[in-house]
């Protein structure tokens, strides 16, 4: 059985590596990574927030945050401004143009996914989605042990 096991732990990290570095059509890495991931977050949040706050949600370095931010920000997508309340604050929020960036990159996504959903079958569709709640409950489980 254990020999079983290594394999499929092979098996599953080479899986995963083809996931990872693949050029993707559907888009989706766009939403995992850099500028799209942090927009999305600030448009799904839908508030004001810390740089600092940003940065602990999304795992990233304040260095990265900052260099997104300006980013985000030459590019009209996000506005930074001074907390009236505390002057050493800065508070992020999403600008319309950015909102419309993200809704407009997410129905281009749904498309993409819709297709993905015919190519596959239903019946696979939704083992995959079942495998991968499972996926996320047992790494959210074994995060929570390292934490310890």
């Amino acid at each position: 059985m254990e020999n079983n096991r290594d394999e499929l732990v092979f098996q599953l990290s080479e899986q995963l590596k083809d996931i990872y570095f693949r050029k993707s059509a559907l888009g989706l890495e766009n939403f995992l990574q850099g500028e799209m991931k942090v927009l999305s977050y600030i448009h799904h949040e839908q508030s004001e927030m810390l740089p600092g706050q940003l940065s602990s949600s999304l795992n990233m370095t304040a260095g990265r945050i900052a260099g997104i931010l300006r980013s985000l920000e030459k590019k009209g997508f996000i506005i930074r401004r001074t907390d009236e309340n505390d002057r050493r604050r800065v508070l992020v929020s999403i600008t319309e143009s950015g909102s419309q960036h993200i809704l407009s990159d997410s129905v281009a996504l749904k498309k993409r996914l819709d297709m993905l959903v015919a190519a596959m079958g239903c019946d696979n569709t939704i083992k995959l989605i079942d495998s991968l709640k499972l996926f996320v409950k047992a790494s959210d489980e074994i995060t929570e042990i390292e934490e310890l």
